[in-house]
């Protein structure tokens, strides 16, 4: 009998999955909101067997949490059903109409849209302060005032003023009461950190410790650990954690006073009972923290000529590897700066180096270590030297300057200079220098190569100044010398003018972030692959637009993207990618898409951008 029932299942599964029609729909659990209103948007495919699924850009919107995938199949009377469905938490952030365009999937090699919604945001109401009077409290009522009691989050952060570039630790802690039972923990909202460079240390599972407070041993687990680097000057504000929790309680059938509100969960004989286990109820409750602010102070203004914007107690070494080299060869110079502070926002020297010297970007080794305390190690600047001319050459000390938290001071750090002799190389050319016209002779015309077959003479009527040929050699050397002279003069203009400098290293910089990027998502880093994606899209923007990192932010960049007349979709686009890079990192809802999809995305968007930002 069990293996008939299970036949006709299984053939009423397959029958419905060959005759089934597939169907791609958006829903949205409201289409009027409020400003503020949190709105679950869900795309539906009646199978699951969908790929590559790409959301709408949902304008007008923040992304709280989401995608979250859910997959179901149902049987009802014989009828087999399953459904793949994506869900997106969202937050109207401005009144007015808003269209969600689809989304998009591939299923069976075709591509299906869903439907679009339009959204009408209104204003937030005013909140009526006045309560209906009532004789006594809903259970409902109880339950939140005995959970707000007994359930918190503090924001802890380890310094409330700091200067800018300076490090901030900020930790995010849960307090749960003993007798407190939580059975289920979401997060539709991560804390924002806008102003900030910011590193998260990715608390993987929530380890609690017990701390008293008012005589109660609560328990206490770190929720999120970050640290913040200010980028710009004033009071910037960072978000509250939001936290969804579902928490049981037992239910008593009679109601009765009592001072300490734990009184009617545990202190009755009758409903701790395990014939009456069924009398516990579940209750949501949403918690959040308190939403604080950090005074970021201005730098001093007498910044040094070599202050790069390092800001902490740092150390700088500088060394080459050789002494003595050959034409064409490769002397590296290595420059380290350890210490603790903001190393991994420190950006290249400028070498002052001969014009005998081919200098390429240099290479970034980082060293650092992201801890509680802050961010400490060494990151080494390698720069690749390739001399053209030989001879004895003096390289000029390599200064560092930075803030000193300490001093409260700025301190400037030097090396010796270096001193490099370089040899001609073997079958490399020199470019000679200094030499006169006349200390040039013609030599091997005195004596010719003895023919021993029979020449064959013919005559002309032209003479080679004449000739064609002869006006064609004549001009070639003065069109290399132009040339080189061109080539010379750019070349000169780009080290001078700093501005243009980054906007053409722009590009090439931002292939080589992507390129580790590659490598990362390769070895399944996922963390390192999103810092290493957004750290290109920020870079790029920030080289092409001359953006300084105190006003790199998202703002500053839609601002000056449109300025520019970029399409507001190219915008959104990039933003988006931004946003689920940090998402990511950050966000345990976040990492939820194919690492290659992120990757196409980026590599999308800086090559729309290049096209544009020439």
């Amino acid at each position: 009998m069990k293996k008939t029932i299970f036949l006709i299942v299984l053939v009423t599964i397959c029958v419905s999955k060959v005759f089934a029609d597939n169907s791609f729909t958006a829903k949205a659990s409201t289409t009027n909101a409020q400003v503020g209103e949190q709105i679950q948007i869900t795309f539906t495919l009646n199978s699951t067997s969908g790929k590559n699924f790409q959301p709408p850009s949902f304008k007008g919107f923040t992304v709280l949490a989401g995608p979250s995938r859910s997959m179901s199949t149902q049987i009802i009377n014989g009828q087999v059903s399953s459904s793949l469905s994506f869900i997106y938490i969202l937050s109207a952030d401005v009144a007015g109409t808003y269209t969600i365009e689809p989304a998009k999937i591939t299923v069976d090699g075709k591509v299906l849209s869903s439907n679009s919604i339009t959204i009408s945001v209104s204003k937030s109401a005013p909140q009526n302060a006045a309560k209906q009077p009532s004789s006594e409290k809903s259970l409902g009522e109880q339950a939140n005032e005995i959970i707000r009691n007994n359930l918190f989050i503090r924001l802890v952060i380890d310094k409330s003023q700091a200067y800018l570039g300076e490090t901030i630790v900020a930790t995010y802690k849960l307090y749960v009461h003993p007798n407190l039972n939580i059975v289920n923990i979401s997060v539709p909202k991560m804390p924002s950190f806008n102003g900030f460079w910011t590193q998260d240390f990715g608390i993987k599972e929530l380890k609690f410790t017990t701390e008293n407070i008012n005589g109660v041993p609560y328990r206490v687990a770190d929720l999120k650990q970050v640290v913040l680097i200010p980028q710009q000057v004033g009071n910037l504000p960072i978000d509250p954690m939001e936290i969804e929790f579902v928490v049981r309680l037992l239910v008593q059938q009679q109601k009765k006073r009592s001072r300490d509100p734990f009184d009617m969960l545990f202190d009755d004989p009758f409903f701790n009972d395990p014939f009456f286990s069924n009398r516990y109820k579940d209750f949501s409750y949403t918690v959040k923290s308190k939403p604080t602010s950090i005074k970021v102070l201005p730098l001093p203004g007498n910044q040094p000529a070599d202050f790069h914007g390092g800001v902490g107690a740092m150390q700088m070494k500088a060394w080459l590897d050789k002494d003595k080299v050959k034409t064409g060869e490769v002397a590296t110079l290595r420059v380290q700066i350890s210490g603790k502070g903001n190393l991994k926002l420190l950006s290249p020297f400028n070498l002052a180096l001969p014009n005998d010297f081919d200098v390429y970007e240099p290479k970034l080794i980082d060293n650092t270590n992201v801890s509680p305390t802050g961010v400490t190690g060494n990151i080494v600047f390698e720069y690749y030297l390739i001399p053209k001319n030989p001879g004895k050459f003096k390289i000029e000390p390599i200064k560092f300057a930075y803030f000193d938290l300490s001093r409260k001071e700025y301190v400037t750090l030097s090396s010796n200079p270096f001193n490099l002799e370089v040899e001609k190389g073997i079958g490399t050319q020199s470019f000679a220098t200094g030499i006169k016209k006349e200390d040039v002779k013609l030599i091997g015309q005195d004596i010719r190569y003895i023919k021993t077959n029979h020449p064959k003479f013919s005559s002309s009527n032209t003479t080679l100044w004449a000739s064609p040929i002869f006006f064609v050699l004549s001009a070639l050397p003065v069109a290399l010398w132009f040339i080189l002279f061109v080539f010379n003069r750019r070349k000169t203009q780009l080290e001078g003018n700093v501005i243009l400098l980054k906007q053409k290293r722009a590009k090439t910089i931002a292939r080589k972030h992507l390129s580790i990027a590659k490598r990362f998502m390769s070895d399944g880093k996922k963390e390192q692959f999103y810092e290493e994606t957004a750290r290109a899209l920020w870079g790029f923007v920030a080289n092409k637009l001359n953006i300084s990192p105190t006003d790199l932010t998202k703002a500053t960049i839609r601002t000056r993207l449109a300025e520019l007349g970029l399409n507001p979709n190219e915008i959104e686009q990039l933003i988006n990618v931004i946003n689920f890079c940090e998402q990511a990192r950050y966000s345990p809802l976040g990492d939820n898409q194919p690492l290659e999809v992120i990757y196409s995305n980026a590599v999308e968007v800086l090559s729309n951008l290049g096209e544009k930002l020439v």
